[in-house]
């Protein structure tokens, strides 16, 4: 997620021959279609895919998007790949919209995709400003930009969902690489040991060790220490927090290994991070 909690591509058109793969991510991601005729495939069903559609892909959801393309039948699409995590918090202050976010992303019966037909003019005016932000900002884009366009997206879904009672949610079973990244959610900023997270899901130390690196390419160790530093550059972007408040938020308590981590993963020392960062605002 190169250390952001939104990964966006702009709209995107298309007058050749798309045949899709499966395919699957870590994160959560938003496919919304402009113009353009084709199918999905989620969970080994086949939906039609038409202007207005809105499907929400879960972590580790296999799926493949083929779309019927031509000079006079262009495909035109926005994606967005996001941690959930992150937005679930962001979206505490709107709980409505958050229960929407939370079934989108956990229930189990999430699967079809939403027709937001009626509200695609209003959908496309969202996308066309946030496609101007990234412009003007070179690509970089404020996290409180991301959670409007996330709320404007559950808007539209809003009135395409139907209502539910949320204590009924019946949650998709979790794999094992998505409840240890739940885990890891929980406690990044405290001191982690491979015990805590094998007793939680009853599973050997070596086994998870091995599945998480088959599932995602990458050693559960880098994956604690990227999520320790991205929190490390919020806090220092958004906050006057010192080095040494941050370095021990974030899980460690030794702010010279801390600093000697963080300049190994980003480049630069927190301090020149966080001035760079002050600049650019």
């Amino acid at each position: 997620m190169q250390n952001r909690p939104l990964i966006y591509g702009p709209t995107t058109r298309s007058t050749t021959s798309y045949p899709g793969f499966y395919h699957w991510h870590q994160c959560c991601e938003i496919l919304f279609i402009h113009e353009g005729n084709g199918f999905v495939i989620v969970n080994q069903k086949t939906y039609e895919m038409r202007p207005g559609m809105m499907f929400f892909f879960q972590p580790f959801q296999l799926h493949k998007v083929y779309a019927s393309v031509s000079e006079d039948m262009p495909y035109v699409r926005t994606m967005m790949f996001f941690d959930p995590h992150y937005f679930n918090r962001a979206l505490l202050p709107f709980r409505s919209r958050q229960a929407i976010f939370e079934r989108l992303w956990k229930s189990a019966r999430n699967t079809e995709p939403l027709d937001l037909q009626p509200r695609l003019t209003y959908l496309e005016q969202v996308i066309a400003m946030y496609n101007d932000k990234c412009k003007t900002g070179n690509g970089l884009v404020e996290e409180e930009d991301m959670t409007l366009l996330l709320l404007h997206i559950l808007e539209a879904a809003a009135s395409a969902s139907p209502k539910q009672n949320d204590s009924a949610i019946e949650l998709r079973p979790f794999s094992y690489v998505e409840q240890i990244m739940d885990w890891i959610e929980e406690h990044y900023a405290e001191e982690i040991h491979l015990e805590a997270i094998a007793e939680r899901l009853h599973l050997s130390k070596s086994y998870i060790s091995r599945i998480f690196q088959r599932e995602t390419g990458g050693h559960l160790s880098e994956y604690i220490t990227a999520r320790r530093v991205k929190q490390a550059c919020r806090l220092l972007q958004n906050t006057e927090f010192s080095v040494e408040r941050i370095s021990s938020e974030v899980g460690y308590p030794n702010v010279s290994y801390f600093i000697r981590l963080f300049k190994k993963v980003i480049g630069t020392t927190p301090f020149k991070y966080r001035a760079a960062s002050r600049e650019l605002e």
